[in-house]
């Protein structure tokens, strides 16, 4: 039976603390690994260099809380490769416009073992047996994509960031996957005007109207009480649990 394992690396925005790190998910199959966006922190939790080979980084948007730590990883497979312990180049794909210098600051490291290419949400990426595609959810406010991984029958769906200004869209590219990885950065107490980001009771309606089996909450406001993004969460949907750095989850894959 062949194991498709999810590492929650980071989940608290838009900074780290000393216990928590800003948005990081490793998924490993095989020998392949994929880590969702590369926030502040989570290098903290990684295994260098073992890490390093056939390692694919996606980058769900360019906010600093999800690409923080890319620099760290490209400088330090330079100098792994450098001294003879890193044989492939790590593969990186970035939104193709471009943000406030964001993208050019990351392609033109001249110290980086890297290899850039482009998200295209027209492509399925085959990626060591894993399906993955991406969808630019329209809701953030700037270019910020979904990321699906599909194994056999095994769906899994990564939001990053997402707001609640297109459900309908949201909700269909979640469509009955076996886990969805859901944003939860506010609660309904704080009364906010903003529909760039969800709330935990928000993230357990996509999840019931997408008819997932499991949702996992991350992206956690850093002072709030974690706990009260679950209850809200469990008003909509029941099997719901926390991200929590370094607690892995294992989906067998027939």
């Amino acid at each position: 039976m062949k194991k498709l394992m999810i590492t929650p690396l980071g989940t608290i925005s838009p900074h780290c603390n000393l216990r928590r790190n800003c948005p990081g998910f490793l998924v490993e199959f095989e020998n392949e690994k994929i880590l969702l966006d590369c926030g502040n922190g989570i290098t903290n939790l990684l295994k260098f260099p073992e890490v390093l080979e056939h390692l694919h980084i996606l980058i769900t948007h360019y906010h600093e809380d999800h690409f923080g730590d890319l620099g760290s990883i490209e400088s330090t497979a330079f100098c792994y490769h450098n001294l003879g312990l890193l044989d492939n180049k790590i593969n990186v794909y970035l939104p193709k416009k471009e943000y406030n210098g964001r993208k050019r600051m990351i392609t033109s490291n001249p110290e980086s073992y890297s290899i850039y290419q482009d998200i295209d949400e027209n492509k399925v990426y085959d990626i060591g047996g894993m399906k993955v595609s991406f969808y630019d959810n329209h809701s953030h406010g700037i270019e910020s994509y979904m990321i699906k991984l599909e194994v056999n029958q095994k769906k899994i769906v990564y939001t990053s960031d997402i707001g609640t200004t297109n459900l309908e869209g949201i909700i269909d590219f979640c469509k009955d996957a076996d886990l969805l990885i859901s944003e939860s950065s506010l609660l309904r107490k704080h009364h906010r005007n903003l529909t760039t980001h969800l709330t935990g009771y928000d993230a357990g309606r996509v999840a019931s109207l997408s008819n997932v089996s499991k949702l996992l909450l991350t992206h956690f406001w850093p002072e709030e009480d974690r706990n009260l993004y679950l209850e809200e969460a469990k008003e909509n949907f029941k099997n719901v649990e926390l991200a929590e750095e370094g607690k892995k989850l294992i989906l067998e894959i027939e």
